[in-house]
């Protein structure tokens, strides 16, 4: 008896021992202490550092403070979604914004580190989301145009001054497509600084320059027709300021090429943002358009997917203006083998040939589907063209590979650098260019966030020798060294013996030196839907499909095998305002 009360009285002393060993208030105070109520995080972003500074009211996220360089209209819009999303929900266990992978991760990165710096266990704030499929959605319009880019937004606009009500739906959730991440600069047949500057121009030379790849001659007489006039409609109804200098691009006879404020697309894409506010146009990002939708042969709108739940639009008249299918990797391999794994895109990730397909499922037609242009110097990492190595086009760089030897003409056509470099080991090339030729050209000057975010990874380089530049790319330093040195002698005597370069007398001789890693991507598509010269999309029979209009890279025809750089803008902007005002029209 005394044994088994001895044993109890033990038992108990340990139990109560034990909880004043887990409830101690002195451990509680301690542990509280360990927490701190906010606390910074930093992740790599798009442009440089994403830094995310968290407040907390207890183990709540009560506040995400971001400082980034993330791009306008882009990256700054997925960066604040991606907050939102976190504090709603509590939790970084979240999907990435489409198109802007890379400043989603950097949040979430930042994030994450904020966490676990202010002492919280990173486990709490990893719990699962569930989104409960929402139900359908209906919205009624005049005029649904499919895309947020600038053909979008020139078709949107224009069918909304032409006296249509007009929903515009973006598949992302930033608006701009590849007209945003473009330097946004527009051909324009004799326009006025030309005429200022005596430069001799005219539409029909403009037009005879386009013709040469081959493409639609009654396109082409339309766009040349009206390039100039739209361009003016962008300055003087949307607000784009242009700059009083122009560009001299491959291609053309003369130097036309308007060139917008920061030469940058952003100049185009956030002043029809502001137009599209003032006219009253509603704006759906995050809206996937899936299918198109008929009845009795005749469009009556569209069926997207929108939060988890469907979105029908019911309208008279629908503008595709989705863009191409650079960023579809399968789509690209399917119309030319060549385009392997091998070949990036410098596309926006919403180009994926969405418009083509649904168009396709009505019986539309398609041409020049196998004409995809490349672009030879680009991240080999993301696949974004490289504005840095543009001192390659105004000579001053050479093109090497990993052996240190030269192995294509540095102006040869974009194809076929890219398809020499493709070749090479490890399917990449070096540019090396040296102190003369970054003055004197200004690339990086002028590209300064690219430069530097290209010299943190360690693909740019800057060196006082060249062996330098050799070792730090593990390129053969003998031969780089013979490959300068015979170029240089040669040059100097405006020869080029090996790859006849068209542009001689330059050299790499002044220190310091800089080389770029670089690698091929798709950059164009010139296939897409027939149309004709009223935006009006054709089936295989030749008829039109009543209701359907198509304006942009979705459309095919007009560039023939090659696109012209700076054409493209005229394009989208012609045929964007003939879609949206032929849609407009078409209403009953």
């Amino acid at each position: 008896m005394k044994k088994s009360k001895l044993l109890a009285m033990i038992l108990s002393l340990g139990l109560v021992l034990s909880a004043c060993s887990q409830d101690s208030p002195e451990d509680k105070e301690t542990d509280s202490q360990s927490l701190s109520e906010s606390a910074e995080g930093v992740g790599k972003g798009h442009n440089g550092e994403v830094k995310a500074n968290l407040t907390f009211d207890g183990d709540k996220i009560a506040e995400i403070d971001l400082v980034h360089n993330e791009t306008e209209g882009l990256g700054d819009l997925a960066a604040e979604k991606m907050v939102n999303e976190i504090k709603d929900k509590q939790s970084v266990n979240l999907e990435g914004v489409s198109g802007a992978t890379e400043t989603s991760t950097a949040v979430l990165t930042a994030v994450k580190e904020a966490i676990e710096a202010s002492g919280r266990k990173l486990e709490t704030y990893e719990k699962e989301v569930s989104d409960e499929k929402k139900e359908a959605q209906k919205l009624d319009t005049d005029v649904v145009v499919v895309g947020g880019g600038g053909a979008g937004f020139a078709a949107a606009v224009s069918a909304k001054e032409a006296g249509a009500d007009v929903i515009l739906l973006e598949k992302l959730e930033s608006l701009g497509g590849n007209t945003l991440i473009s330097g946004g600069e527009y051909a324009a047949p004799a326009n006025d600084i030309q005429i200022e500057e005596g430069i001799e121009d005219s539409k029909e030379l403009f037009a005879s320059d386009v013709e040469v790849a081959g493409g639609n001659k009654d396109l082409i007489a339309v766009l040349a027709d009206k390039a100039t006039e739209a361009a003016y409609w962008l300055r003087d109804d949307i607000g784009v300021s242009w700059k009083d200098s122009l560009m001299f691009f491959g291609g053309h006879s003369v130097k036309r090429s308007l060139i917008p404020e920061n030469h940058s697309g952003n100049e185009l894409i956030k002043n029809y943002i502001a137009k599209a506010e003032e006219l009253g146009i509603e704006v759906i990002t995050g809206a996937d358009v899936k299918e198109l939708l008929a009845e009795d042969e005749k469009i009556v709108g569209v069926k997207a997917l929108k939060d988890g739940g469907d979105l029908i639009v019911n309208a008279q008249s629908v503008v595709l203006a989705t863009g191409g299918f650079g960023a579809n990797d399968q789509m690209t391999y399917e119309n030319d083998n060549a385009i392997d794994e091998h070949i990036l895109s410098t596309n926006s990730p919403g180009a994926t040939g969405d418009g083509i397909i649904m168009a396709e499922a009505l019986g539309a037609d398609t041409v020049d589907m196998d004409q995809i242009q490349l672009y030879p110097i680009c991240d080999i990492e993301t696949g974004k063209l490289l504005y840095v190595g543009d001192t390659r086009l105004v000579g001053g760089a050479l093109l090497v590979n990993k052996e240190g030897e030269r192995f294509v003409e540095e102006l040869d056509t974009r194809r076929a650098i890219s398809m020499a470099i493709k070749d090479q080991t490890d399917h990449v090339g070096y540019l090396i260019w040296d102190d003369l030729s970054n003055e004197e050209t200004g690339t990086m000057a002028s590209n300064p966030e690219e430069a530097e975010d290209l010299y943190e990874r360690g693909l740019l380089y800057k060196a006082d020798t060249i062996e330098e530049l050799a070792e730090h790319f593990e390129v053969d330093k003998d031969a780089l060294l013979e490959t300068v040195a015979n170029f240089n002698e040669n040059s100097k005597n405006e020869e080029d013996p090996e790859f006849n370069l068209r542009m001689l007398g330059w050299t790499i001789e002044k220190a310091p030196f800089y080389m770029l890693k670089a690698a091929p991507a798709v950059h164009h598509t010139m296939g897409g839907l027939v149309i004709n010269t009223d935006a009006e999309v054709l089936t295989t029979e030749g008829e039109k499909i009543d209701g359907l209009y198509a304006a942009g890279e979705v459309t095919g025809g007009i560039h023939g095998s090659n696109r012209l750089g700076s054409v493209a803008m005229a394009d989208i902007t012609v045929f964007g305002r003939i879609a949206g005002e032929n849609a407009a029209a078409n209403i009953k």
